[in-house]
């Protein structure tokens, strides 16, 4: 936080929403059975967990969901936020509980502690070598 400031740290918790929503949902492509609608599926199973997170604010899920259903539809999460001004600190916060619902729902779904992790490894190691070439 101290290094990039609030924004940046929020901004990149949308950023893993849409790498994570990707990967739940499934790959172009991909077998049908694999993958979970998003409409009827996913996104309100994120959104009906939220009020499990005391400090999370009602207000901020109309734009969470967005950031959701942006992701679903494989547009830019970031550009598709961005449009809309600096992210606030509350709803940072609520993004940051659907990262977690996110991360336990694709270790879940895989089979595998920690898959979470590997995934987002692998994300910025693919950034920082489009980064280096």
């Amino acid at each position: 936080m101290d290094s990039y400031g609030r924004e940046e740290v929020s901004r990149g918790a949308v950023f893993l929403v849409g790498v994570l929503t990707a990967h739940i949902v499934g790959q172009p492509g991909g077998p049908e059975e694999d993958c979970l609608d998003p409409l009827s599926d996913l996104i309100p199973a994120v959104i009906r967990k939220l009020p499990d997170f005391e400090s999370a604010d009602p207000a901020q899920v109309p734009m969470v969901t967005g950031v959701l259903m942006a992701a679903a539809m494989g547009m830019d999460t970031v550009a598709w936020r961005d449009q809309f001004g600096t992210i606030p600190p509350k709803e940072a916060l609520v993004h940051n509980f659907v990262l977690w619902l996110l991360a336990d729902l694709f270790d879940s779904l895989v089979e595998q502690p920690g898959a979470t992790d590997q995934l987002m490894r692998e994300t910025f190691n693919s950034m920082a070598a489009d980064d280096a070439g």
